[in-house]
């Protein structure tokens, strides 16, 4: 089973995720862990053209190796899982419809580590129920950001032709002819039989030579040009504040918020309805803020604020 010591070095890094015959899917996006053990239990997946969906991919049977994240499933499952929402917990509802897809056990996969599927972060109704001999429950609501964009105008480009003057050259092999004085002695072969002896001769020769002209200019068509659009995908971190509900829990009337008050090191944690943690002193409070499902992520992301992260 991996753990985040195995998969922190594989995040922020477009790390590849390929299937197990070796099929690349995408790259890594972030990981998801179990609320009740912090054992990761899904990564999520960018896919698509440019990276644009988001997929769920269960941790179950995946390894590591290399830099790249070896999951135990195929590209065609992984690519056509059901689109969930990405906001830092997934639901009941949300693991029902993965555990279909991937065709595995809703109660086998929780008891092997998956995330806890009781958490109950987020708005909703207080609506009183009792179990056994408890009291009513108390919910506990949050706000969360809602993001969307706006497309504005960014940049305005144009093209415009006009006509310059420039020096131009061209190199061109040129030809030319070198006299030369030949010399020669007198033998009975090539003795002169004209009797040309003690007479005035002049010989003439004339030497040739290639010069550069320019014949013209030629006009040709070199390239076109135009301006055109094309769409990239980056990512933005908007922050906003937002209000939590508190839940604490006091002892003869004393309330306190600092959930630090039975000193470093101190948790507690919410399981089935019960509080757990180290033993409060008479009159001290102990923090039972809900913790969903947690996710580590490599990015900031004011949807995930105030959830349990990991860089």
């Amino acid at each position: 089973m991996l753990t985040m010591h195995d998969l922190d070095p594989l995040l922020g890094h477009r790390t590849a995720v390929v299937t197990d015959e070796g099929d690349r899917v995408g790259s890594i996006g972030e990981v998801y862990l179990n609320d009740a053990t912090e054992a990761p239990a899904w990564v999520t997946v960018h896919t698509g053209l440019f990276g644009t969906k988001e997929s769920f991919v269960p941790l179950e049977g995946a390894t590591v190796q290399g830099d790249r994240l070896v999951v135990a499933y195929s590209r065609d499952l992984i690519r056509n899982a059901p689109s969930i929402e990405r906001d830092g917990h997934l639901s009941p509802e949300d693991k029902g419809v993965l555990y279909a897809h991937y065709g595995l056990d809703a109660m086998t996969a929780t008891a092997g580590g998956d995330a806890a599927a009781d958490g109950t972060a987020g708005g909703g109704v207080v609506t009183p129920e009792r179990r056994g001999n408890g009291s009513p429950w108390m919910v506990r609501s949050e706000e969360r950001l809602r993001v969307g964009t706006e497309t504005h105008e960014a940049a305005r480009v144009r093209l415009r032709k006009y006509v310059v003057t420039e020096e131009a050259s061209r190199t061109v092999p040129l030809l030319r002819e070198e006299l030369l004085i030949e010399r020669e002695p007198i033998t009975t072969r090539n003795a002169p039989v004209d009797g040309s002896l003690f007479r005035e001769e002049v010989l003439e020769l004339v030497g040739h030579e290639e010069q550069a002209v320019i014949l013209g200019r030629d006009t040709v068509l070199v390239e076109r040009v135009r301006l055109a659009r094309t769409t990239v995908t980056g990512r933005a971190t908007v922050r906003e504040e937002v209000q939590k509900e508190r839940i604490v829990t006091s002892v003869d009337g004393d309330a306190s918020a600092d959930s630090d008050a039975f000193g470093p090191g101190t948790r507690t944690r919410r399981s089935g309805g019960r509080l757990r943690g180290r033993a409060a002193g008479r009159g001290q409070a102990v923090s039972t803020d809900d913790q969903a499902d947690r996710i580590v992520t490599n990015t900031p992301n004011a949807l995930l604020k105030g959830k349990n992260k990991r860089r």
